[in-house]
């Protein structure tokens, strides 16, 4: 069967999901103690009143500037557990604790629980064989390992698909440390041990598919010999920025004929695919967002959505059984993107498109290696 008539393993969200997400975290008995203590100081009782979405977004989402520093401050400092439902916390295999590059503040942390996790593969599986990455291929990653998501991730995907995965460990918060104390030369001296361990495993393995950020692909000309990648047959990238003219300097040039797939997302909110390259695309990333798990809004100061076509803030709804996050707005601004092209039928709700960080456009934060 065609990968294009795979069915779909995401769907629109619906309120029966997300009243039965709501209820769980908020059980008077079994609920989740952060959003329990919040819901009693709001009088909200969203347990009794959530039916739906538009109750999640009235009851349960967060209201304000305070309202959501407080959120963010909670999920750096108060154990994970406060996050997760007690039943949860008790039925799951296992819960993955993972932590944000902390590049606003100290880390945030969460949870990928593993029935979630089992999802998370499920539908990165179907993204990847629409775009057409082979399987049964060892897979090289250059990307953050330790509390980071994506490490584990990747070495999931290259296994689940019939291959091992080599990686680069790589901690891009000491290069942001490095930019931002005005140590250049330890910052070079970093990316240039990145691209040494890379040149080592590309020389000696057998190297299907690669894994690497965002910035790190626009480097890689500037360090290495693309001609030692020739044997690469699809490229995975992660990161906030990847400007149309990089993309197509990748597609056209350092890699042509190989599938070159973004990857959106945190450690915490999840991760959502691009939608299949096509040519209306004009080399911008647009990524269709996981739904029904996470919803990806894009606002304006106000809090309200904007019309497609639009910037504005990211802002992400994660409704699972581990973690409920109601409405976070991101650091990030993105497109709304009507959705259109072979992708649009399977997946109908909206997409985002361009996604970038003004931390580093804007406000002069040190972008490193991520």
């Amino acid at each position: 069967m065609p990968f294009r008539e795979l069915p779909s393993p995401l769907r629109a969200v619906s309120d029966d999901q997300v009243r039965r997400v709501v209820r769980r975290h908020l059980h008077p008995e079994n609920g989740s103690p952060f959003w329990l203590e919040r819901d009693r100081e709001l009088k909200a009782n969203a347990y009794e009143k959530v039916t739906g979405v538009a109750e999640a977004v009235r009851l349960v989402g967060l209201q304000d500037a305070a309202d959501q520093q407080h959120y963010e401050e909670a999920v750096r400092r108060r154990p994970v557990e406060d996050f997760i439902p007690r039943d949860v916390l008790a039925k799951e295999k296992f819960l993955w604790a993972a932590q944000t590059g902390g590049t606003t503040g100290p880390p945030k942390h969460g949870t990928w629980g593993s029935s979630y996790w089992r999802d998370v593969l499920e539908w990165s599986d179907y993204f990847l064989d629409l775009h057409g990455v082979p399987r049964d291929q060892n897979w090289l990653f250059l990307g953050p390992m330790g509390p980071h998501t994506t490490g584990r991730l990747v070495v999931s995907y290259a296994e689940r698909r019939g291959g091992r995965c080599f990686s680069i460990d790589l901690d891009p918060r000491i290069v942001k440390v490095f930019g931002e104390e005005g140590m250049s030369a330890a910052a070079d001296r970093y990316v240039r041990h990145i691209w040494d361990q890379t040149e080592a495993i590309i020389r000696s393995q057998d190297i299907g598919v690669m894994f690497c950020t965002s910035r790190l692909l626009e480097m890689l000309p500037e360090h290495l010999d693309p001609s030692l990648f020739a044997g690469v047959k699809a490229i995975v990238h992660a990161g906030t920025t990847l400007e149309p003219e990089t993309h197509r300097i990748l597609r056209e040039d350092l890699f042509p004929g190989v599938p070159v797939v973004g990857l959106y997302g945190s450690s915490t909110t999840s991760v959502s695919w691009q939608k299949p390259f096509e040519p209306e695309d004009d080399y911008r990333v647009i990524y269709v967002p996981s739904s029904p798990h996470v919803l990806l809004e894009v606002v304006d100061e106000q809090g309200v959505e904007v019309d497609f076509g639009q910037e504005g803030w990211v802002r992400v709804w994660r409704f699972t059984e581990d973690q409920l996050i109601p409405g976070f707005r991101e650091r990030d601004r993105a497109r709304r993107v009507r959705p259109y092209g072979s992708a649009a039928e399977a997946h109908p709700w909206a997409w985002v498109g361009d996604p970038y960080s003004p931390e580093f456009t804007e406000l002069g934060r040190t972008e490193g290696v991520y």
